[in-house]
Formats: C-alpha cells, structure tokens, sequence
C-alpha cells in the first residue's frame, strides 16, 4: 500500500512539472524593429495568400517553420508562445501615426509552441509615403487568450526613409542566418507613371532624334534601338553623372540600398546604378517596350527585348538572343550641352556641334550596350541557376505580382 502510494503521488508531482505554460506573447515583424516604408506601400495590393494555396491555413509540419495564421499580406503582428488546441486569439496592432487599429481572431486546432497571428494591417500610406529619413515610432500590441487580456506591449521600432530599398530580410546570425529574397523591390522604384517622363520624350521628338516613340508597332527592332538611344541620348544633355550613393544605415534585420526617384535624380544630375537603370525601365515601361533589372553582385543595370515576343531570356545563346543590355553607369561618359543652351546657338555653328555631339554620344551607346550585353554572354549559366546572385527582375512580371510603383512627392524636377 505504501509503495502505491508512492508511485502515485510521483505521478502526480511529474504531471504538475510537465503543466502547461501560461501563454505569452512579444510583438513580431517581418523585418524585425526596421519598418520599411518602401516595402509596404509598394506591396499594398500584392495578394501571398496565392502562394499558400496548397497550404491556406500554413498547417505545415517543417519544425523549422513557424505557423502563420492571418494575413499573409500582413508585416507586423504577434508572436504567441504555448497556447494550446481550442485557444481563441485576439490580436490587434496599432502604431501612432502610420498604422491604425488592426485586429484579427482566430481559434487554434492544435497546441502551439510558437504561431504568429497577424491581421490584416491598416496602414496609413500617406504618412508612410512622408518619412524621408529614419525615425522612431511606436508599436502597440494586444493580445487575449480565451477572454483574458495579456499584458499589452509597446515596442519603439524604426520607420524606414521611403528611399531605402531592402533587397533581402535576414533571419538569424553568424552562420545560422538565413536570408529571403526581396530583389523584387527594386521594382517599386520604376514608375512609367510619372508625368516627369513626358517631358523627356518630348524633349527627344523636339531635338529630331527620333518621328515618334511607337514601342514595337514598326515591327523593326532597328526602330526599337532607336527609341531606346533617343531616351540615352537626352539623358546625356540632362548631365547625368555617375554618382556611388547607397549607403543606408545599418539594420541586422535586412539588406538594404538607398534608389532616388527619377526626378531626384535628374534634378541632382546623379544616379548610381540602380538610379539610371531604374530612369531607363520608367521609360521603356511607359513606351510598352519589355525591360528589365539585371542584378549583378555589387551591380545593376538595364535590359530591354527587341522582340515584342520576347521573354527576356538572357539564357539563350548569342545567335538566338534578342535582349539587350544598357551599362547606365555609362551616362556620364560624354558631356553634351542642354538642349536649351544648344538652341541659342547660331544655325551652322549649332547643327555642326550637335552632329558632333550626337556622334559621341551614339558611340557610348554602343560601348554601353556592349558592356551590358556581354555580360549575358559571359554569365549565361549564372543567370539560369535558380539560387543565384544573377537575375533579372521582369518590369511586367513584377507588376502582374502586384508590386506597384512607388509615386514621388514630386510631379515633376
């Protein structure tokens, strides 16, 4: 009897260590304590729900992957810790002056070590859209399980300069660390909407460069490259230099690169790579002609399709392919003087310069659209790798996922 009593009251004891942990909870964001801007507003109509198709309620059993509940769509949101099957969530964030009330409720199906709980974010796009430079802000994060409130939470993160670019979000440290690919943002920077790219296409019909920019009505790829030399070479009489700005603060959360918006960058006369690449695609997008960003390590430029029919596939071979390359860097390598300037001078004196002109300038269009395209010729098989530092970003593609240009504050430079 005494033994018996014994390994019952063992039992017991063990079932009282082995309890259940009361639920807790900490405040979660994809980007960790570094919110940016960019990100959100350039990915506002981008629906990730269709790449859980397969798996809608995130039910996976990779051990290595956190459960998901919510929206897919959303950035910020709770992590909770042991809660158990049945539990019913309530989760609602908020951030004074760029995210509004946001809530969300959901009943668990199974005991949870870890699951994050997202709603759907309301976020204020105007304000994001104001932050030109980083500043802190306020998180606020409440949760209850089963009716009874958790001890609300307030986090200060980091608003992000809607100019910071994040290429790549990065999970873990040391050799642990892990990255997802955000290349795609680049995207958000190419804007054929803005009113700034008129006034350079008018600017090339005025200077006789080109009859009219008709993207692939002519059907001859020889008018598609005119068009294309025609933008380049305005750009040169705008004074666009190469300038090796991208530096941005530091975050352990993501990579990240500084992209001026066009009319920044024309009015300051600069542009680092992505800068000039990102002016080009604008206008290739806005003539329907399909472009593309071509990253590099360390680099990028321009690419665009001669063939309507194309898919810039960069992978094919010399004879077979139809894309071509821009080195944008290039710009700077000439200095041509204003169209303005030009025009004040005499009739004789101004077409001799300008034939002059026009004769270096379409000479580095040559060697940039070499310098571009060699290096499909020479990186062919690193551009068909799946996992690999050499890409191109579809300008079309990325805007069929949804990522929507981010407009300037400005119309016009």
């Amino acid at each position: 009897m005494k033994t018996t009593f014994i390994i019952a009251l063992t039992l017991f004891l063990g079932l009282l260590g082995t309890r259940a942990e009361e639920p807790t909870f900490e405040a979660w964001s994809y980007t960790g304590t570094d919110i940016y801007t960019s990100a959100i507003i350039a990915t506002a109509t981008v629906d990730w729900n269709a790449a859980h198709e397969e798996d809608p309620d995130n039910k996976t059993d990779d051990p290595d992957q956190m459960r998901w509940l919510g929206d897919k769509n959303s950035w910020v949101g709770a992590k909770l810790m042991n809660v158990t099957k049945g539990s019913k969530i309530k989760v609602e964030v908020s951030g004074d002056g760029w995210l509004k009330p946001s809530k969300i409720q959901v009943t668990l199906d199974r005991d949870e070590d870890e699951v994050l709980v997202m709603p759907k974010g309301v976020f204020d796009f105007d304000a994001l859209h104001k932050v030109k430079q980083q500043k802190p802000a306020n998180l606020n994060i409440k949760v209850s399980v089963n009716g009874k409130a958790l001890d609300e939470q307030n986090e200060v993160v980091t608003l992000r300069s809607i100019n910071e670019c994040p290429f790549a979000v990065i999970f873990g440290e040391g050799d642990d660390a892990t990255a997802d690919d955000l290349s795609w943002m680049f995207a958000a920077y190419v804007n054929e909407n803005h009113p700034w790219i008129d006034g350079i296409l008018k600017e090339a019909l005025e200077a006789k460069l080109i009859d009219s920019f008709d993207g692939y009505q002519s059907g001859d790829p020889e008018k598609v490259l005119a068009q294309v030399y025609a933008v380049w070479h305005i750009m040169q009489r705008h004074g666009m230099k190469y300038s090796d700005i991208t530096n941005t603060p530091k975050s352990k959360f993501a990579a990240a690169q500084v992209v001026r918006f066009l009319d920044d960058s024309v009015a300051g006369a600069q542009a680092n790579c992505v800068d000039g690449s990102v002016i080009f695609a604008s206008i290739l997008t806005k003539l329907s002609i399909k472009c593309g960003l071509v990253l590099v390590p360390g680099h990028c430029f321009v690419c665009f399709d001669l063939d309507p029919d194309g898919d810039l596939d960069v992978t094919a071979g010399d004879d077979e392919r139809t894309v071509i390359g821009l080195e944008t860097t290039m710009l700077g390598s000439n200095d041509l003087k204003p169209l303005s300037e030009l025009k004040k001078i005499p009739g004789k004196q101004r077409d001799q310069l300008a034939k002059k002109e026009g004769q270096a300038s379409a000479g580095t269009f040559g060697n940039a659209l070499e310098a571009g395209t060699n290096v499909f010729s020479e990186h062919s098989d690193d551009f068909a790798e799946e996992d690999s530092d050499y890409r191109v970003i579809p300008i079309a593609d990325a805007r069929e996922l949804g990522i929507m240009p981010i407009a300037s504050s400005k119309d016009k430079p």
